[in-house]
């Protein structure tokens, strides 16, 4: 026992400056992880749909909604019978949404959802929720101090506008709004 702590105390510098170097490596790999649809991705717009913007423990934030973050069952290709007859059977499944230009040219909206990965094209990465929601990361984005109100009125009158960061690979990010 004596031997295996004088060998730690004779290392004991090494250790510590290899803990500090892997849990800094493991930080930075989980802000790498986050940017990498903001460097990498292609940016496109998307509508947004309401919901309420305000939350009294943390601040003016907006929470997002789009035409695709709720589908019913049916409408999702790929599902085994099992799971277009429960949500439960289905949660947590991988869920890919393929992203084509709208009719005005500027958004980019949602096609059919379906379970198999696109071999070609633009397309959002997701996973099923509870009771037909689907979630891609881009829900909720943190506003200045005062203005989520101006965020919440330009939802209720469709103007509000979510511009994405989109990489091949499906993953988004969100680089911000834009109230139309």
């Amino acid at each position: 026992m004596r031997d295996v702590f004088g060998w730690l105390k004779a290392r004991e510098r090494k250790i510590l400056l290899m803990t500090v170097a892997a849990q800094l490596l493991i930080l930075v790999a989980m802000i790498a992880l986050r940017a990498i649809p903001l460097v990498t991705g292609q940016t496109v717009l998307v509508r947004v749909q309401p919901v309420d913007p305000r939350d009294l423990f943390r601040g003016d934030y907006v929470i997002l909604s789009y035409d695709f973050s709720r589908v019913a069952q049916g409408e999702i290709d790929g599902l085994s019978a099992k799971e277009r007859g429960s949500w439960k059977k289905s949660e947590g499944r991988t869920v890919y949404v393929p992203l084509v230009p709208d009719t005005n040219g500027v958004h980019m909206r949602a096609g059919k959802a379906t379970v198999v990965k696109p071999a070609t094209g633009l397309f959002l990465k997701g996973h099923m929720k509870r009771y037909g929601s689907m979630e891609f990361g881009i829900e909720a984005y943190y506003v200045q101090e005062g203005t989520g109100l101006r965020y919440e009125q330009a939802i209720r009158d469709r103007q509000l506008t979510a511009e994405l960061a989109v990489t091949s690979g499906g993953q988004a990010a969100l680089r911000g709004l834009r109230i139309d």
